[in-house]
C-alpha cells in the first residue's frame, strides 16, 4: 500500500507533461448567408439559386500545433442529379435503374506551407432534381489527422412524376478570356462559370482547374461534366462550348463537349410555351447560327433565347433545349440570370 501511494503521484506528473494529440478543429460558420446545417425543399419551381457555405478550421494549438496541409470539399448525390423521366405507369419504375452519381471532387487543396488555420467560404448550388446532395468538408494536417463536417441539401420537385421537359432557373458568373498563363483573381476563380445544363449544376473555375497531382481524375471528371461556359472580353459576355478553342478551356482535350448552339427570335412569351420534347427540338432545327460559329453564342443581351443541343458524351445522352437571358447585371460582379428547359 505503501508503495502504491508513492507510485500515484509519480504517474499523475507523468501525465501532467504527457501531451495529448487531438484532431485539427472544423466547424460551419453560421450566419443567415451561409448553410450549416441540413435542410429539406418541397417546391414546383427550382432555382439552382447561388448558396453559400464558409468553413474555419485549425490546427490544435495556434503556437505549436501541426500545420494545416489539406483542405477538401465533396458532393455525393442520391440518386443521380439528371432527371428521370419515369414510366406512365409508376409502379413499372425500378429505383436500382437511377443509380447515385459518382462522388464529385469539388475541391482538392494543399494548403501553403506553415497554415495554422483557414477560413473558406465555397460557393454551391442546390439540386435541380428530386434527390439528396450531401456535402462533405474534410480538412487534414501534416500528422494525417483530420476533421470533417457535412450537410445534406434534399429536393422535392412535386412535378417530378408528370414533366416530360426539366426546367430551373440558374445564376451563374463569368471567367475573362484573357492571355494564357494570366492568373485570375479570388473572385474570378470561385465564379460558377461552367455549366452542366442537363443537371442545373455550377462548377467555379477552381472544380475544374485544380492542379494537385494526386486530383488528375476527379478534375477530368468535373471537366467531363461541363456543357457551357460563360466568358467574358472586355464588355462581352458569351455562352461557349467547351470545345469552342476558348483559351479557358485550352488543354480539356477528350474532356471538352461540342454543345451546338443558335440564336432564335422567341420572346420570353414564347420561351414559356415551350413544354414539350417537341417544341424543344424544332426550336433548335429552325434557330440561326450566330456569327458562323455554332459553338458560341452571339454577345448575350437580356431577353435573348438560344436554342442547344447537348453533346452525346455528356450525362443521359444528347439533348435538345432551350434558355432564356432573363437578367443580365455587369457590377459590381458579372451575374448572369437564365431560365432553363431541357429534354428530360
Amino acid at each position: 500500500m505503501r508503495f502504491l501511494l508513492r507510485v500515484l503521484p509519480l504517474l499523475v506528473l507523468a501525465a501532467a507533461c504527457t501531451k495529448i494529440a487531438f484532431s485539427p478543429r472544423l466547424d460551419f460558420v453560421g450566419a443567415t448567408r451561409f448553410i450549416s446545417a441540413s435542410r429539406i425543399i418541397t417546391t414546383g419551381t427550382v432555382t439552382a439559386d447561388s448558396l453559400a457555405s464558409k468553413i474555419y478550421a485549425q490546427t490544435t494549438n495556434l503556437d505549436d500545433g501541426p500545420n494545416l496541409k489539406h483542405l477538401r470539399i465533396t458532393l455525393a448525390s442520391s440518386p443521380t442529379r439528371t432527371p428521370v423521366l419515369y414510366p406512365t405507369t409508376i409502379s413499372t419504375y425500378l429505383a436500382s435503374s437511377t443509380p447515385d452519381d459518382p462522388p464529385l471532387v469539388y475541391l482538392d487543396s494543399l494548403l501553403a506551407p506553415g497554415t495554422k488555420d483557414i477560413a473558406f467560404t465555397n460557393l454551391l448550388t442546390g439540386r435541380t432534381a428530386s434527390g439528396v446532395d450531401s456535402w462533405k468538408y474534410a480538412v487534414t494536417d501534416e500528422t494525417g489527422s483530420i476533421a470533417s463536417r457535412a450537410y445534406r441539401l434534399s429536393l422535392r420537385r412535386t412535378d417530378s412524376l408528370t414533366a416530360v421537359v426539366h426546367s430551373y432557373r440558374a445564376y451563374f458568373g463569368s471567367v475573362p478570356v484573357g492571355q494564357p498563363g494570366t492568373p485570375l483573381t479570388a473572385a474570378q476563380n470561385q465564379a460558377l462559370a461552367y455549366v452542366n445544363l442537363r443537371q442545373g449544376l455550377l462548377l467555379p473555375h477552381f472544380a475544374v482547374a485544380y492542379t494537385n497531382p494526386e486530383s488528375v481524375a476527379s478534375r477530368a471528371a468535373n471537366r467531363a461534366l461541363v456543357d457551357l461556359v460563360c466568358t467574358t472580353q472586355g464588355p462581352t459576355l458569351r455562352l461557349v462550348s467547351t470545345k469552342s478553342g476558348s483559351l479557358v478551356t485550352t488543354g480539356w482535350g477528350v474532356n471538352t463537349h461540342s454543345t451546338a448552339l443558335r440564336a432564335t427570335t422567341l420572346a420570353a412569351t414564347d420561351f414559356i410555351g415551350l413544354t414539350t420534347n417537341a417544341l424543344l427540338a424544332s426550336t433548335f432545327a429552325t434557330g440561326t447560327v450566330a456569327g458562323g460559329d455554332s459553338l458560341q453564342t452571339a454577345p448575350l443581351v437580356k431577353g435573348a433565347v438560344i436554342a442547344f443541343h447537348t453533346t452525346a458524351t455528356g450525362p443521359g445522352g444528347a439533348k435538345y433545349g432551350a434558355l432564356l437571358i432573363a437578367d443580365l447585371v455587369r457590377t459590381p460582379a458579372t451575374v448572369i440570370t437564365c431560365q432553363v428547359l431541357v429534354q428530360k
